[in-house]
């Protein structure tokens, strides 16, 4: 994260900076378990046979604004594998 770009605030134009969203839970012995990285997917994407898992679009990055107190999300796309075309297929 140390290489990206400074972000402003679309509320107040106040300086940005990443966080991370913690997913807070009390079953267990430890209040807080970090999960890593939030991802997302696209609406059409489907399970995939193989993992009953669905492919993972990109990460989400959370950034907070140090005058307003704003908590803006951005979603980061994945880069392609080699190989893949644009749309997904493979060349």
């Amino acid at each position: 994260m140390a290489d990206e770009a400074p972000r402003t605030c679309v509320e107040c134009q106040g300086a940005m900076s990443p966080i991370v969203i913690m997913d807070r839970y009390y079953p267990g012995a430890a209040p807080h378990r970090f999960t890593g990285a939030l991802e997302y997917r696209l609406p059409d994407d489907r399970l995939s046979f193989w993992t009953g898992r669905y492919l993972t679009a990109g990460q989400v990055r959370a950034f907070l604004c140090a005058g307003c107190g704003r908590i803006a999300l951005y979603g980061d796309r994945q880069d392609p594998e080699p190989g893949a075309a644009p749309d997904g297929g493979t060349t």
